[in-house]
C-alpha cells in the first residue's frame, strides 16, 4: 500500500494522470513514451527533459506492477528503463550504480518469476537455470545493470567480481543470450561479451574482442554503438591510435539513424568527439 501511494506521489508530481486507468492502459502509456525517448535523438540540451519522461516510464510500470503482481514483461521493462536512465540520462558513477541495482533487481525478478527458472535454479543452481531460461530480453538486463554496475566500481570491483564468481554467472547469461538471439539489441549480446573479455582483471582475450565487435559492426552498422566499443575495447588497448581517429572521425560523420536508435545514436557522437580528443594527443 506504502508502495502504491508513493507511485502515485510521484505521477502527480511529473504530471501523470494514473487514478481508474488499468493496468493494460498503463502499461501501454509507458510504452509509448518509452519508445518516444528511444527515439530521440539524444544531446546534452535535451538530457533533463529526456531523463523527466524516464521518470515517468518507470513511475507508470510500477504503478501497473503493483496492480498486477511479478510480471515477466513489466519487470523486464523496468529493467530496461533503469538501464537506459542510468546509462544515457544520468551524470555521476554513484547515482549511475544505484540506478543499475534497481535495474539488475527488477530483471532477476523478471527470471524468477517463471516458475521453472526458480524451480531449476534452487535443484542445480543460477547457472543451470541461466542455460535453460529462453527470456533473451530478461536475460540480457539483467547482464547489462549487473555488469555496469561492477565496471563503474573501477578495478577493484571488477577483481572483487571474479573472486566472487560474478564472472562465471555474467559469462553464462551472455552464453545463453548469444544462443538465443545474437541480434537482440543491434548486436547486443556480441557487445556485451566483448566487453567482457576486454575488462576481465584475469583473463582478456583482444582476439575475441574484435571477432565479436567485427560481427556486430557488419551485422548492424547502423547501430553506433558498436563501432564505439571497438574503438574502446579494442584499438585503444591495442594502442592502435591512428586506426581509433579513423574509427572515431567515421562515427561522427555517420548518419543518425532512425526510430529507436536514436537516443543511443546521439550518446554515442558525443562521446566520440570527446574519446578524439584524448586520442588525438595520444598521436601528438
Amino acid at each position: 500500500m506504502k508502495r502504491a501511494a508513493f507511485v502515485g506521489v510521484v505521477c502527480l508530481a511529473l504530471g501523470i494522470a494514473v487514478l481508474g486507468q488499468t493496468p493494460e492502459e498503463l502499461t501501454s502509456q509507458a510504452d509509448a513514451l518509452f519508445q518516444e525517448v528511444e527515439s530521440t535523438l539524444y544531446t546534452p540540451d535535451v538530457q533533463g527533459s529526456l531523463r523527466e519522461k524516464m521518470l515517468q516510464v518507470i513511475a507508470l510500470y510500477e504503478q501497473a506492477l503493483e496492480e498486477v503482481g511479478e510480471d515477466i514483461y513489466l519487470l523486464t521493462e523496468l529493467a530496461h528503463a533503469y538501464y537506459v536512465l542510468a546509462d544515457v540520462l544520468t551524470e555521476g558513477n554513484k547515482e549511475k550504480q544505484k540506478l543499475h541495482i534497481k535495474g539488475q533487481e527488477y530483471a532477476e525478478r523478471a527470471l524468477r518469476a517463471d516458475p521453472e527458472f526458480t524451480a531449476l535454479e534452487k535443484d542445480k543452481g543460477f547457472i543451470a537455470a541461466v542455460k535453460a531460461c529462453g527470456n533473451v530480453a530478461a536475460l540480457f538486463w539483467t547482464y547489462s545493470n549487473w555488469a555496469r554496475k561492477i565496471d563503474l566500481g573501477g578495478l577493484g570491483s571488477l577483481i572483487a567480481a571474479a573472486f566472487r564468481g560474478d564472472d562465471k554467472k555474467l559469462y553464462a547469461i551472455m552464453e545463453r543470450c548469444i544462443e538465443l538471439d545474437p541480434g537482440f539489441e543491434y548486436g547486443g549480446p556480441l557487445r556485451a561479451l566483448a566487453a567482457y573479455w576486454a575488462k576481465h582483471p584475469f583473463k582478456k582475450d583482444f582476439d575475441k574482442v574484435r571477432e565479436l565487435l567485427t560481427k556486430a559492426m557488419e551485422d548492424y552498422p547502423s547501430y553506433l554503438e558498436n563501432k564505439l566499443f571497438y574503438v574502446q575495447y579494442y584499438l585503444i588497448p591495442k594502442k592502435m591510435w591512428e586506426g581509433a581517429v579513423q574509427a572515431l572521425e567515421e562515427l561522427l560523420a555517420a548518419d543518425v539513424g532512425e526510430g529507436d536508435v536514436l537516443l543511443q545514436n546521439g550518446m554515442v557522437k558525443v562521446q566520440a568527439a570527446a574519446l578524439l580528443e584524448e586520442v588525438r594527443e595520444k598521436l601528438g
